[in-house]
């Protein structure tokens, strides 16, 4: 029996990390039913389920999709069926409840759980859609979970240094660096204005408690780029606008060299690998380096790449992929993670 409720209880927070995070529903694993045989959807883990997902607080506060809900819902109650069981009245009155609201919202949340000892939670204000107000970088893309897993892994390499990262959207790389790896110093850079807002709502929405806010008027009247900055701990964060091809300017104005430079799925578009490549030029020195991860939607996108970064001196390295990580949404397409530097 206590090994029958340890499955169920590990079970359980498996599909609510799932959940939370939006993982698509043709790829969720409800593992009380697929893989523990001896877990059952019993009355009281239907009712935990259905408390730890539709029903809890955070989503009652930070709703994910409607439609999301819906089919989650739905697909619960045909896993529920299978098993043999009934199936919870409250599922019912949830989803009915579901059924009747509107798919109107522009925006939505997801909720990424993160092990740091603890269990903590990122949450994430998004665009519904992939393409929003002429940017990409309104929602989460794929690269920037798994750039978020490498850096837990490799934390001593953020660990108390100045990281920089370019093409940032709507924050959860650096967010979970913040979280995991606690760097001194966090430059989240961006370009578009849609973006930088959202960025700085969800920069508030999870550190803002904890934080103090400073006057930037007072503190930093040379640069209209600064958008935000907060102070955690021994961290200080910053949003800024930063186009690649003002890196040189900013480099010699009020960007100082940082430790780390970083980015995720920002190699999509062959027309900016001059800019951004004269631009890591100029903040790559012998002593630092930049780590990007590139998911691997056309192989010769990549190899333009690669080659600007030949043609401007610069040298790379493939770096070992993060382990898969059950807490977040699977990963459909390949992503290299690339180690850039100054060839010596």
């Amino acid at each position: 029996m206590a090994s029958d409720m340890s499955c169920e209880v590990f079970s359980i927070s498996y599909l609510t990390k799932q959940f939370l995070c939006i993982t698509p529903i043709s790829k969720m694993c409800f593992m009380i039913l697929d893989e523990f045989k001896a877990c059952s959807f019993n009355l009281d883990a239907q009712k935990e389920i259905l408390n730890n997902t539709v029903n809890c607080d955070l989503i009652k506060q930070y709703p994910i999709k409607t439609s999301y809900q819906r089919a989650f819902l739905k697909s619960l109650m045909q896993k529920i069926t299978e098993s043999g069981n009934e199936i919870y009245d409250d599922i019912y009155v949830a989803y009915c409840r579901l059924v009747s609201l509107p798919d109107s919202s522009s925006v939505h949340y997801r909720h990424f759980l993160i092990e740091n000892g603890t269990l903590s939670c990122i949450t994430l204000k998004e665009s519904t859609n992939l393409i929003s107000k002429g940017s990409t970088g309104l929602c989460s893309w794929q690269g920037a979970l798994v750039l978020s897993k490498w850096c837990a892994e490799n934390m001593k390499q953020l660990y108390g240094k100045s990281v920089l990262e370019l093409g940032c959207g709507v924050g959860l790389t650096g967010m979970s660096v913040i979280t995991v790896c606690h760097p001194k110093q966090y430059i989240f850079s961006d370009y578009n204005p849609a973006v930088l807002d959202m960025l700085c709502e969800n920069v508030k929405l999870n550190f803002l408690e904890s934080y103090k806010q400073h006057d930037l008027l007072n503190t930093y009247h040379a640069s209209s780029r600064l958008k935000l900055r907060l102070e955690f701990e021994q961290s200080d964060i910053r949003v800024i606008e930063l186009k690649w091809e003002d890196i040189d300017k900013c480099t010699a104005k009020d960007l100082s060299q940082p430790d780390v430079i970083i980015g995720a799925d920002i190699l999509y578009k062959s027309d900016s690998f001059n800019s951004l490549t004269v631009g890591l030029k100029h903040l790559l020195t012998s002593d630092n380096y930049a780590v990007f991860a590139a998911t691997i939607r056309n192989e010769n996108t990549i190899a333009q790449f690669l080659e600007q970064l030949e043609n401007h001196g610069l040298a790379f390295e493939e770096c070992a992929s993060p382990k898969q990580d059950i807490t977040i949404q699977s990963i459909d397409v390949p992503v290299k993670i690339l180690k850039i530097f100054r060839k010596i």
